[in-house]
């Protein structure tokens, strides 16, 4: 392949390096809220290994929101019935622990007793592996309109006051241009080049051990059958190691402890490699075939800082963590979905540049607590610890064990601070239901019906605010056709009289809160501390009238 030099140099308002499920992600996000992205991946295609096997309950109400979560759902349907960790010297002695309360649910949100947690959002968990959730984003993203250029790696950059300028080469031609960009997206994977060339400071425990990931391919699909389990810890003399569901059917996964002084991973020939797998699964009657093999540790990790300059990281590239919480893709994902309807407000015009310096202080906090969490439950030698999971509901109040299966089950427990919120908490309380309905956190759901339709207040702001009140009073409606008029952006109206949602979300009579574009409620009435002009002026970092320019 030769190299060549392209005159051209291509303008776009967002460059997203990395087409993993965060950028992907982006770049549908971003296209939402108006903007047409170019992205870029250095691979020629999509993951070809499972990696990542599910989404937790906010991510699926992001792919709800991008009318996405039952393709999601339907890519998964295989591995849906794969839940629970258990430890044994064999398959067999495993399968033999397995019971049969997971076997009929598809995410452990719709277990017995879990009812009060269910019904706090539109939808459930979902199982999907990385293999073959991220085709179906980038279709979309491709369908949608953005700039998708897989094989197209990223050489250099550089950024200035205003722009960030990109080298980037075809890999199939090898014909390499010029990117001039607005803002660039890093979501170029845990060992981001970008991350190391900016030089960024991290924080954490770092790598926790020495795993191979052995992707093979065995039909136990009748062993498992109505015995499905997400986890089988292997312990026996010779072998320590993971074995997981991909597909409950013929691919599965084996992620294996080795001793780096002792062994390298280039020693684990293939023929090593189906003998250890056959002694694990021990039934010697099915065939094993080893589709590939990499070596990888189990790491917790972040940056300090996602934002500098005019460039942002986002998902592995900013945190590392185990596997084991679950949050590893779904905190990338959410960092996206947050940084999305920032980046489009400043580049319409709507907000002023300082929005953008909100996104470190909101989702930095939120990737290092999944990444600490995560390393609890890791064992050390960097495997899943059941007990890790146990010791963190120990010695807890029933509330914060409320709180804690929230967190696990991936409903948003978390209160943003900064100034894109405007308002102190309400009422403080380790119970994160208690809590709801405060300016920092999600908005509470509730169906509602409108035109005949069923929605979730969810779905009240995607694309822009949203001012929910208690009662019809003509006086928010004045209120908030006065802000359209002064801040240029729509800020609609919704009335909610349903007396459990309204004690929920604090409401009163006369009283309302604002929704911003991400669902999370930027203002409540019920703190004097501002009106409502003075928390638009405050969330967008504008003055009434005044026009935006964007740097």
């Amino acid at each position: 392949m030769s190299n060549k030099i392209s005159e051209n140099n291509e303008q776009t308002p967002v460059l997203i390096a990395g087409g993993g499920l965060t950028g992907l992600s982006a770049a549908l996000f971003l296209l939402q809220q108006g903007i047409r992205p170019l992205l870029i991946e250095k691979r020629p295609t999509t993951s070809v290994h499972p990696r990542s096997r599910g989404f937790d309950v906010r991510t699926m109400e992001l792919f709800r929101e991008l009318q996405l979560d039952g393709a999601i759902r339907e890519a998964g349907k295989a591995l849906a019935a794969a839940w629970g960790i258990y430890t044994g010297d064999s398959l067999p002695a495993i399968l033999a622990q397995v019971g049969a309360a997971y076997n009929k649910v598809k995410h452990p949100i719709e277990l017995p007793g879990l009812e009060k947690i269910a019904a706090l959002s539109p939808v459930a968990g979902a199982r999907c592996t990385q293999d073959l959730a991220e085709p179906l984003l980038q279709q979309a993203a491709i369908d949608r309109g953005a700039d998708v250029r897989f094989h197209t790696e990223l050489l250099s950059f550089t950024q200035t006051d205003d722009h960030v300028i990109a080298y980037i080469r075809n890999r199939d031609t090898g014909i390499s241009e010029t990117i001039t960009c607005r803002y660039m997206i890093a979501a170029d994977g845990g060992s981001s080049p970008i991350r190391r060339e900016l030089c960024v400071e991290t924080t954490g425990p770092g790598p926790l051990g020495n795993l191979l990931n052995i992707y093979f391919e065995a039909p136990l699909g009748e062993a498992v059958r109505d015995r499905e389990f997400s986890i089988g810890i292997i312990k026996k003399t010779g072998i320590t190691g993971m074995l997981t569901a991909i597909n409950n059917n013929d691919k599965w996964v084996m992620h294996l402890h080795y001793d780096p002084q002792q062994d390298k991973p280039e020693d684990y020939t293939t023929e090593r490699l189906e003998s250890i797998i056959r002694e694990a699964i021990d039934m010697p009657e099915i065939p094993v075939r080893i589709i590939s093999m990499m070596p990888w540790k189990p790491t917790a990790n972040t940056v300090t800082n996602m934002q500098h300059g005019r460039i942002f990281i986002a998902g592995d590239a900013a945190h590392q963590m185990t596997p084991y919480g679950g949050k590893g893709a779904a905190s990338g994902i959410q960092d996206a979905h947050n940084l999305a309807w920032k980046l489009a407000m400043v580049l319409q015009h709507k907000a002023h540049p300082s929005l953008l310096d909100t996104y470190s202080p909101e989702r930095q906090p939120v990737g290092l607590r999944n990444a600490l969490l995560s390393a609890e439950m890791a064992d050390e030698k960097g495997l899943v610890d059941p007990s890790g999971l146990m010791k963190q509901f120990a010695n807890v109040t029933e509330a914060e064990a409320l709180t804690g299966m929230i967190h696990r089950l991936g409903l948003p427990d978390y209160c943003y601070t900064s100034s894109a919120i405007a308002g102190k908490p309400l009422i403080t309380s380790p119970d994160t239901i208690k809590t709801e309905g405060q300016p920092g956190t999600r908005v509470p759901h509730q169906w509602l019906t409108e035109n005949n339709t069923r929605i979730s207040t969810l779905d009240l702001a995607v694309t822009h605010f949203a001012l929910v009140t208690a009662d019809a009073s003509q006086a928010w409606q004045d209120a908030a056709a006065k802000m359209e008029t002064l801040f240029r952006i729509p800020i609609p109206v919704k009335v909610i009289t349903d007396e459990q949602w309204l004690t929920t979300a604090h409401l009163e009579a006369g009283m309302a809160l604002l929704i911003r574009p991400d669902g999370f409620i930027a203002w409540h009435s019920a703190d004097p501390s501002y009106t409502l002009e003075q928390a638009l002026k405050r969330i967008l970092g504008v003055k009434t009238q005044e026009a935006v320019t964007e740097k």
